[in-house]
Protein backbone atom coordinates (compact mmCIF):
# COMPACT_ATOMS: atom_id res chain seq x y z
CA UNK A 1 0.00 0.00 0.00
CA UNK A 2 1.61 3.16 -0.97
CA UNK A 3 -0.15 5.64 0.90
CA UNK A 4 1.41 8.96 -0.61
CA UNK A 5 -0.65 7.63 -3.65
CA UNK A 6 -3.86 6.73 -1.64
CA UNK A 7 -4.23 10.36 -0.49
CA UNK A 8 -3.51 12.02 -3.35
CA UNK A 9 -6.27 10.41 -5.03
CA UNK A 10 -8.58 10.69 -1.98
CA UNK A 11 -8.14 14.68 -2.21
CA UNK A 12 -8.51 14.34 -5.92
CA UNK A 13 -12.00 12.47 -5.63
CA UNK A 14 -13.50 15.14 -3.25
CA UNK A 15 -12.64 13.68 0.04
CA UNK A 16 -11.61 16.64 1.77
CA UNK A 17 -9.87 14.80 4.80
CA UNK A 18 -8.62 11.26 5.18
CA UNK A 19 -6.85 9.06 7.30
CA UNK A 20 -5.29 5.35 7.05
CA UNK A 21 -5.41 3.48 9.72
CA UNK A 22 -3.79 0.41 9.57
CA UNK A 23 -3.42 -2.34 12.14
CA UNK A 24 -1.14 -5.76 12.68
CA UNK A 25 -1.17 -8.11 14.76
CA UNK A 26 -0.01 -11.61 15.46
CA UNK A 27 -0.43 -14.25 18.05
CA UNK A 28 0.94 -17.01 19.18
CA UNK A 29 -1.62 -20.11 21.53
CA UNK A 30 -0.13 -23.36 22.72
CA UNK A 31 -2.58 -25.81 24.84
CA UNK A 32 -0.94 -28.27 27.07
CA UNK A 33 -2.94 -31.51 28.34
CA UNK A 34 -1.65 -34.54 30.33
CA UNK A 35 1.40 -34.05 29.42
CA UNK A 36 0.63 -33.16 25.90
CA UNK A 37 0.64 -30.63 23.51
CA UNK A 38 -3.02 -30.24 22.85
CA UNK A 39 -3.19 -27.38 20.38
CA UNK A 40 -0.55 -24.94 18.45
CA UNK A 41 -1.77 -22.23 16.48
CA UNK A 42 0.23 -19.31 15.09
CA UNK A 43 -2.27 -16.35 13.57
CA UNK A 44 -1.54 -13.37 11.46
CA UNK A 45 -3.92 -10.44 10.47
CA UNK A 46 -3.15 -7.14 8.45
CA UNK A 47 -6.02 -5.29 8.53
CA UNK A 48 -6.54 -1.64 7.38
CA UNK A 49 -9.13 1.33 7.79
CA UNK A 50 -9.65 4.11 5.46
CA UNK A 51 -11.92 6.92 6.72
CA UNK A 52 -12.72 10.39 5.12
CA UNK A 53 -15.68 13.41 4.63
CA UNK A 54 -16.70 13.22 1.64
CA UNK A 55 -19.89 15.79 0.81
CA UNK A 56 -20.04 16.86 5.14
CA UNK A 57 -20.38 12.72 5.95
CA UNK A 58 -17.61 10.17 7.09
CA UNK A 59 -17.65 7.63 5.17
CA UNK A 60 -15.52 4.34 6.00
CA UNK A 61 -14.08 1.25 4.44
CA UNK A 62 -12.47 -1.76 5.95
CA UNK A 63 -9.47 -3.69 3.93
CA UNK A 64 -7.82 -6.92 4.79
CA UNK A 65 -5.79 -6.22 1.13
CA UNK A 66 -4.64 -2.92 1.07
CA UNK A 67 -2.80 -3.46 -2.01
CA UNK A 68 -2.83 -0.36 -4.81
CA UNK A 69 -5.11 -2.94 -6.88
CA UNK A 70 -8.20 -2.08 -4.40
CA UNK A 71 -7.52 1.56 -4.31
CA UNK A 72 -10.47 2.46 -6.59
CA UNK A 73 -12.91 0.00 -5.13
CA UNK A 74 -11.85 0.90 -1.72
CA UNK A 75 -12.58 4.96 -2.54
CA UNK A 76 -15.72 4.11 -4.21
CA UNK A 77 -17.10 2.23 -0.89
CA UNK A 78 -15.76 5.00 0.96
CA UNK A 79 -17.87 7.60 -0.89
CA UNK A 80 -20.54 5.82 -1.32
CA UNK A 81 -21.17 4.84 2.39
CA UNK A 82 -20.76 8.57 2.97
CA UNK A 83 -23.38 9.32 0.79
CA UNK A 84 -26.29 7.24 2.53
CA UNK A 85 -25.36 9.10 6.12
CA UNK A 86 -28.58 10.71 6.94
CA UNK A 87 -27.06 12.33 10.70
CA UNK A 88 -26.32 15.46 11.40
CA UNK A 89 -23.46 14.79 13.94
CA UNK A 90 -20.64 17.01 13.19
CA UNK A 91 -17.59 14.73 12.43
CA UNK A 92 -13.83 15.19 12.29
CA UNK A 93 -10.69 13.80 11.56
CA UNK A 94 -8.03 14.97 13.87
CA UNK A 95 -5.25 17.21 13.29
CA UNK A 96 -2.97 15.84 15.75
CA UNK A 97 -1.14 17.52 18.79
CA UNK A 98 2.37 18.85 18.98
CA UNK A 99 3.75 16.43 20.95
CA UNK A 100 2.71 12.85 22.48
CA UNK A 101 3.95 11.26 26.19
CA UNK A 102 5.95 8.60 26.42
CA UNK A 103 4.94 5.77 27.75
CA UNK A 104 7.42 3.24 29.88
CA UNK A 105 6.31 -0.28 28.28
CA UNK A 106 8.37 -3.71 29.39
CA UNK A 107 10.12 -5.31 26.66
CA UNK A 108 8.35 -8.50 25.92
CA UNK A 109 11.69 -11.20 26.17
CA UNK A 110 10.03 -13.95 26.47
CA UNK A 111 8.15 -14.55 23.37
CA UNK A 112 12.24 -14.91 21.48
CA UNK A 113 12.34 -18.58 23.34
CA UNK A 114 11.85 -21.39 20.83
CA UNK A 115 8.56 -23.46 20.95
CA UNK A 116 10.28 -25.64 22.78
CA UNK A 117 11.36 -23.61 25.58
CA UNK A 118 7.62 -22.28 25.82
CA UNK A 119 6.58 -25.69 26.00
CA UNK A 120 8.69 -27.27 28.47
CA UNK A 121 7.44 -23.73 31.19
CA UNK A 122 4.21 -25.89 30.39
CA UNK A 123 4.86 -28.79 31.72
CA UNK A 124 6.87 -27.67 34.25
CA UNK A 125 3.61 -25.76 35.55
CA UNK A 126 1.03 -28.59 35.12
CA UNK A 127 3.86 -31.06 36.97
CA UNK A 128 3.94 -28.51 40.18
CA UNK A 129 0.38 -28.11 40.00
CA UNK A 130 -0.15 -31.74 40.28
CA UNK A 131 2.63 -32.51 42.79
CA UNK A 132 1.60 -29.19 45.01
CA UNK A 133 -1.35 -30.87 46.81
CA UNK A 134 -2.59 -34.95 46.86
CA UNK A 135 -6.34 -33.62 46.31
CA UNK A 136 -5.79 -31.80 43.07
CA UNK A 137 -8.20 -34.45 40.26
CA UNK A 138 -6.43 -32.85 37.44
CA UNK A 139 -4.62 -30.44 35.32
CA UNK A 140 -7.62 -29.68 32.87
CA UNK A 141 -5.59 -27.04 30.43
CA UNK A 142 -2.21 -25.35 30.80
CA UNK A 143 -1.90 -22.34 28.11
CA UNK A 144 1.05 -20.13 26.81
CA UNK A 145 -0.56 -16.87 24.72
CA UNK A 146 1.43 -14.33 23.40
CA UNK A 147 0.66 -11.39 20.99
CA UNK A 148 1.90 -8.67 19.32
CA UNK A 149 -0.21 -5.46 17.98
CA UNK A 150 1.46 -2.25 15.72
CA UNK A 151 -0.73 0.22 14.87
CA UNK A 152 -0.38 3.36 12.68
CA UNK A 153 -2.36 6.56 12.01
CA UNK A 154 -1.51 8.53 9.02
CA UNK A 155 -4.46 11.56 7.91
CA UNK A 156 -4.64 14.10 5.27
CA UNK A 157 -3.75 16.75 8.07
CA UNK A 158 0.08 15.54 8.85
CA UNK A 159 -0.52 13.48 11.41
CA UNK A 160 1.46 10.50 11.51
CA UNK A 161 1.49 8.19 14.40
CA UNK A 162 2.63 4.55 15.35
CA UNK A 163 3.42 2.22 18.44
CA UNK A 164 3.60 -1.54 19.07
CA UNK A 165 2.65 -3.51 22.80
CA UNK A 166 3.50 -7.34 23.03
CA UNK A 167 3.05 -9.72 26.00
CA UNK A 168 3.35 -13.38 26.69
CA UNK A 169 1.13 -15.14 29.23
CA UNK A 170 0.23 -18.46 31.06
CA UNK A 171 -3.09 -19.91 32.26
CA UNK A 172 -3.67 -23.21 33.78
CA UNK A 173 -7.07 -24.63 34.80
CA UNK A 174 -7.35 -27.12 37.38
CA UNK A 175 -9.76 -29.36 39.43
CA UNK A 176 -9.54 -30.90 42.96
CA UNK A 177 -11.71 -33.43 44.82
CA UNK A 178 -11.89 -34.68 48.45
CA UNK A 179 -14.11 -37.85 48.38
CA UNK A 180 -17.13 -36.57 46.44
CA UNK A 181 -16.63 -32.86 46.43
CA UNK A 182 -15.04 -31.19 43.62
CA UNK A 183 -14.02 -27.71 42.43
CA UNK A 184 -12.08 -26.19 39.93
CA UNK A 185 -10.39 -22.89 39.25
CA UNK A 186 -7.54 -20.92 37.18
CA UNK A 187 -4.93 -18.50 37.68
CA UNK A 188 -2.99 -16.95 34.91
CA UNK A 189 0.01 -14.72 34.69
CA UNK A 190 2.22 -12.14 32.28
CA UNK A 191 5.85 -13.17 31.48
CA UNK A 192 7.57 -10.84 30.06
CA UNK A 193 10.72 -12.26 30.60
CA UNK A 194 11.47 -15.74 32.48
CA UNK A 195 11.78 -13.70 35.92
CA UNK A 196 8.25 -12.53 35.67
CA UNK A 197 7.33 -16.37 36.78
CA UNK A 198 7.98 -18.27 39.58
CA UNK A 199 6.40 -21.70 38.79
CA UNK A 200 6.41 -23.65 42.35
CA UNK A 201 4.74 -20.32 43.99
CA UNK A 202 2.35 -19.92 40.65
CA UNK A 203 1.27 -23.69 41.11
CA UNK A 204 0.74 -23.14 44.83
CA UNK A 205 -1.28 -20.31 44.70
CA UNK A 206 -3.85 -21.79 41.91
CA UNK A 207 -3.56 -25.17 44.06
CA UNK A 208 -4.66 -23.30 47.50
CA UNK A 209 -7.46 -21.38 45.66
CA UNK A 210 -8.85 -23.99 44.66
CA UNK A 211 -8.83 -26.69 47.71
CA UNK A 212 -9.77 -23.99 49.85
CA UNK A 213 -13.15 -24.19 47.73
CA UNK A 214 -13.65 -27.81 48.46
CA UNK A 215 -16.38 -29.00 51.21
CA UNK A 216 -18.09 -25.81 51.07
CA UNK A 217 -21.93 -25.59 52.27
CA UNK A 218 -24.45 -22.69 51.86
CA UNK A 219 -25.45 -20.39 54.73
CA UNK A 220 -29.03 -19.21 55.43
CA UNK A 221 -30.61 -15.99 53.82
CA UNK A 222 -29.62 -12.56 55.16
CA UNK A 223 -28.35 -8.99 54.97
CA UNK A 224 -24.70 -9.57 55.78
CA UNK A 225 -22.05 -7.34 55.77
CA UNK A 226 -19.74 -8.39 52.64
CA UNK A 227 -15.96 -8.25 51.76
CA UNK A 228 -15.85 -8.51 47.59
CA UNK A 229 -12.72 -9.60 47.21
CA UNK A 230 -10.19 -8.11 44.42
CA UNK A 231 -10.80 -9.91 41.58
CA UNK A 232 -14.59 -9.71 42.45
CA UNK A 233 -14.35 -5.88 42.33
CA UNK A 234 -12.68 -6.12 39.10
CA UNK A 235 -15.03 -7.91 37.44
CA UNK A 236 -17.84 -6.06 38.30
CA UNK A 237 -15.97 -2.72 37.78
CA UNK A 238 -15.06 -3.92 33.85
CA UNK A 239 -19.12 -5.05 33.33
CA UNK A 240 -20.00 -1.35 34.40
CA UNK A 241 -17.17 1.07 32.66
CA UNK A 242 -20.09 2.37 30.67
CA UNK A 243 -21.54 4.00 33.37
CA UNK A 244 -18.42 6.66 32.59
CA UNK A 245 -18.94 6.80 28.68
CA UNK A 246 -19.56 10.36 27.85
CA UNK A 247 -21.56 8.84 24.67
CA UNK A 248 -24.05 7.13 27.04
CA UNK A 249 -24.03 10.01 29.24
CA UNK A 250 -24.98 12.49 26.38
CA UNK A 251 -28.04 9.98 25.23
CA UNK A 252 -29.14 10.05 29.03
CA UNK A 253 -28.64 6.33 29.36
CA UNK A 254 -26.33 6.26 31.70
CA UNK A 255 -27.30 6.64 35.74
CA UNK A 256 -24.12 8.95 35.99
CA UNK A 257 -25.82 11.77 33.26
CA UNK A 258 -26.07 15.11 34.60
CA UNK A 259 -23.40 14.10 37.68
CA UNK A 260 -20.36 15.91 37.17
CA UNK A 261 -19.34 17.31 40.04
CA UNK A 262 -21.89 15.68 42.38
CA UNK A 263 -21.20 13.15 45.20
CA UNK A 264 -22.12 9.37 43.65
CA UNK A 265 -19.90 7.21 45.47
CA UNK A 266 -18.85 6.90 49.42
CA UNK A 267 -15.60 9.30 49.75
CA UNK A 268 -13.11 6.42 50.25
CA UNK A 269 -13.67 5.86 46.30
CA UNK A 270 -11.07 7.42 44.01
CA UNK A 271 -11.36 6.09 40.32
CA UNK A 272 -8.06 6.65 38.12
CA UNK A 273 -8.29 6.12 34.28
CA UNK A 274 -4.30 6.41 33.75
CA UNK A 275 -3.41 5.11 29.72
CA UNK A 276 0.73 6.69 31.00
CA UNK A 277 0.98 4.10 33.69
CA UNK A 278 4.57 3.23 33.78
CA UNK A 279 4.47 -0.80 32.18
CA UNK A 280 0.50 -0.78 32.61
CA UNK A 281 -1.36 -3.52 30.74
CA UNK A 282 -3.56 -1.10 28.37
CA UNK A 283 -0.98 1.51 28.42
CA UNK A 284 -0.48 4.13 25.39
CA UNK A 285 0.04 7.94 24.54
CA UNK A 286 -2.67 7.84 21.48
CA UNK A 287 -6.09 6.71 21.07
CA UNK A 288 -7.54 5.26 17.25
CA UNK A 289 -8.35 8.74 16.79
CA UNK A 290 -4.72 10.26 17.56
CA UNK A 291 -5.67 12.50 20.32
CA UNK A 292 -2.77 12.12 23.07
CA UNK A 293 -3.59 10.11 26.34
CA UNK A 294 -3.68 11.39 29.59
CA UNK A 295 -4.28 10.43 33.30
CA UNK A 296 -7.44 11.35 34.45
CA UNK A 297 -8.95 10.98 38.06
CA UNK A 298 -12.87 10.00 36.77
CA UNK A 299 -14.25 10.00 40.61
CA UNK A 300 -12.16 11.31 43.10
CA UNK A 301 -13.01 11.04 46.71
CA UNK A 302 -16.65 9.65 45.80
CA UNK A 303 -17.01 12.70 43.40
CA UNK A 304 -17.46 12.50 39.54
CA UNK A 305 -15.28 14.46 37.92
CA UNK A 306 -14.90 13.78 34.22
CA UNK A 307 -16.47 10.92 31.63
CA UNK A 308 -14.81 9.38 29.05
CA UNK A 309 -14.52 10.76 25.64
CA UNK A 310 -13.89 10.33 22.39
CA UNK A 311 -14.05 13.29 19.47
CA UNK A 312 -17.56 12.33 18.90
CA UNK A 313 -18.96 12.34 22.19
CA UNK A 314 -16.71 15.43 23.48
CA UNK A 315 -18.24 17.41 21.00
CA UNK A 316 -21.86 15.95 22.15
CA UNK A 317 -21.53 17.38 25.22
CA UNK A 318 -19.34 20.64 24.39
CA UNK A 319 -15.92 19.38 25.93
CA UNK A 320 -12.55 17.97 24.81
CA UNK A 321 -11.67 14.08 23.99
CA UNK A 322 -10.20 12.43 27.01
CA UNK A 323 -7.96 10.38 24.96
CA UNK A 324 -10.66 7.52 25.00
CA UNK A 325 -11.27 6.66 21.66
CA UNK A 326 -10.59 3.31 20.72
CA UNK A 327 -11.50 0.57 18.43
CA UNK A 328 -12.22 -3.01 19.02
CA UNK A 329 -10.28 -4.07 15.98
CA UNK A 330 -9.52 -2.59 12.89
CA UNK A 331 -12.70 -3.58 11.09
CA UNK A 332 -14.91 -1.44 13.83
CA UNK A 333 -16.41 1.62 14.91
CA UNK A 334 -13.88 4.23 16.90
CA UNK A 335 -16.01 3.56 20.59
CA UNK A 336 -14.77 5.05 24.14
CA UNK A 337 -13.08 2.54 26.23
CA UNK A 338 -10.87 2.85 29.49
CA UNK A 339 -7.15 2.44 29.91
CA UNK A 340 -5.60 1.44 33.19
CA UNK A 341 -8.86 2.06 34.52
CA UNK A 342 -9.05 1.05 38.63
CA UNK A 343 -9.89 2.35 41.84
CA UNK A 344 -7.53 3.42 44.03
CA UNK A 345 -5.95 1.86 46.90
CA UNK A 346 -7.70 2.46 50.22
CA UNK A 347 -5.20 1.67 53.72
CA UNK A 348 -6.98 -1.27 55.21
CA UNK A 349 -5.66 -4.90 54.64
CA UNK A 350 -7.83 -7.65 53.64
CA UNK A 351 -6.82 -9.26 57.04
CA UNK A 352 -8.22 -6.36 58.72
CA UNK A 353 -11.64 -5.68 56.75
CA UNK A 354 -12.13 -9.75 57.98
CA UNK A 355 -10.85 -9.36 61.75
CA UNK A 356 -13.02 -6.19 61.89
CA UNK A 357 -16.37 -8.93 60.85
CA UNK A 358 -18.14 -10.10 63.43
CA UNK A 359 -20.74 -12.02 61.41
CA UNK A 360 -20.37 -11.81 57.49
CA UNK A 361 -19.14 -12.92 54.14
CA UNK A 362 -16.21 -12.81 51.54
CA UNK A 363 -17.46 -13.22 47.72
CA UNK A 364 -14.27 -14.48 46.13
CA UNK A 365 -16.10 -15.84 43.04
CA UNK A 366 -19.36 -14.53 40.91
CA UNK A 367 -20.72 -15.85 37.90
CA UNK A 368 -23.58 -14.76 34.99
CA UNK A 369 -22.75 -11.03 34.57
CA UNK A 370 -24.36 -11.41 31.38
CA UNK A 371 -27.43 -11.57 32.58
CA UNK A 372 -27.32 -11.04 36.03
CA UNK A 373 -26.05 -7.31 36.35
CA UNK A 374 -28.27 -4.87 34.63
CA UNK A 375 -25.59 -1.99 33.26
CA UNK A 376 -28.23 0.68 33.01
CA UNK A 377 -29.92 0.22 36.20
CA UNK A 378 -26.74 -1.31 38.55
CA UNK A 379 -29.14 -3.90 40.31
CA UNK A 380 -27.14 -6.89 40.54
CA UNK A 381 -27.87 -10.66 41.50
CA UNK A 382 -25.19 -13.03 41.00
CA UNK A 383 -24.80 -16.67 41.65
CA UNK A 384 -21.28 -16.50 44.10
CA UNK A 385 -19.03 -18.00 46.51
CA UNK A 386 -16.62 -17.30 48.88
CA UNK A 387 -16.46 -17.93 52.56
CA UNK A 388 -18.06 -17.54 55.79
CA UNK A 389 -16.96 -14.94 58.67
CA UNK A 390 -17.36 -15.41 62.24
CA UNK A 391 -15.81 -13.51 64.65
CA UNK A 392 -13.25 -12.14 62.78
CA UNK A 393 -12.22 -15.48 61.82
CA UNK A 394 -12.33 -17.45 58.22
CA UNK A 395 -14.48 -20.08 59.60
CA UNK A 396 -15.53 -22.19 55.64
CA UNK A 397 -16.04 -22.06 52.03
CA UNK A 398 -19.29 -21.34 50.90
CA UNK A 399 -20.81 -21.80 47.84
CA UNK A 400 -24.42 -22.29 46.22
CA UNK A 401 -25.39 -18.34 47.07
CA UNK A 402 -26.93 -15.27 45.59
CA UNK A 403 -25.30 -12.23 46.31
CA UNK A 404 -27.59 -8.98 44.92
CA UNK A 405 -27.97 -5.39 45.54
CA UNK A 406 -27.66 -2.55 43.59
CA UNK A 407 -24.43 -1.00 42.53
CA UNK A 408 -24.35 2.49 43.01
CA UNK A 409 -26.07 2.26 46.40
CA UNK A 410 -23.35 -0.18 47.71
CA UNK A 411 -21.06 1.97 46.57
CA UNK A 412 -22.14 4.53 48.84
CA UNK A 413 -22.41 1.86 51.66
CA UNK A 414 -18.56 1.51 52.21
CA UNK A 415 -17.00 0.80 55.58
CA UNK A 416 -13.10 -0.07 54.40
CA UNK A 417 -11.78 -0.16 51.13
CA UNK A 418 -8.37 -2.52 50.71
CA UNK A 419 -4.76 -1.97 49.92
CA UNK A 420 -4.52 -5.05 47.49
CA UNK A 421 -4.98 -3.37 44.42
CA UNK A 422 -4.64 -5.71 41.43
CA UNK A 423 -4.79 -5.35 37.87
CA UNK A 424 -6.44 -8.09 35.40
CA UNK A 425 -4.51 -8.14 31.62
CA UNK A 426 -7.71 -6.25 30.60
CA UNK A 427 -6.32 -3.00 32.27
CA UNK A 428 -9.36 -2.81 35.10
CA UNK A 429 -7.57 -2.94 38.45
CA UNK A 430 -9.25 -2.79 41.82
CA UNK A 431 -8.54 -3.88 45.39
CA UNK A 432 -10.97 -5.65 47.66
CA UNK A 433 -13.78 -3.38 49.57
CA UNK A 434 -16.18 -4.29 52.20
CA UNK A 435 -19.53 -3.28 52.10
CA UNK A 436 -21.57 -2.50 54.86
CA UNK A 437 -24.43 -4.63 53.84
CA UNK A 438 -25.69 -6.54 50.88
CA UNK A 439 -28.55 -9.51 50.86
CA UNK A 440 -27.45 -13.19 50.98
CA UNK A 441 -29.81 -15.61 49.39
CA UNK A 442 -28.70 -19.20 50.58
CA UNK A 443 -30.91 -22.41 52.51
Amino acid sequence: MNKTVWMKEAEKRGITDFEIYEQKSSSTSIQLFEHKVDGFTISECDGVAIRGIYQGKMGICYLEDASDANMDYALSQLMDNASIITSEDEVEIYAGEDSYPEVKQKENTFKLKSSEEKIALLKQIEEAIYASDERIEQVMSVDYAESDVTRSILNSKQLSLSDSNSYSMVMAQVMAKDHEDVKSDYDWAVIMDEKDIDVQAFANKLSKKVCDKLNATQIPSGNYPVIMEKDTMISLLGALCGLFDGENASKGISILKDSLDKQVFNEKITIIDDPLMDYGYSSCSFDDEGVSCKKKTVVEQGVLKTYLHNLKSAKLMNTTSTGNGFKAGYASNVGISPTNFYIQNGDTSFDDMVSSMEQGVIITDITGLHAGLNPISTEFSLQSSGFYVEHGKIVKPINLITVAGNFMDAMKEIEAVGNDLKFSYSGIGAPSIKFKELAISGE
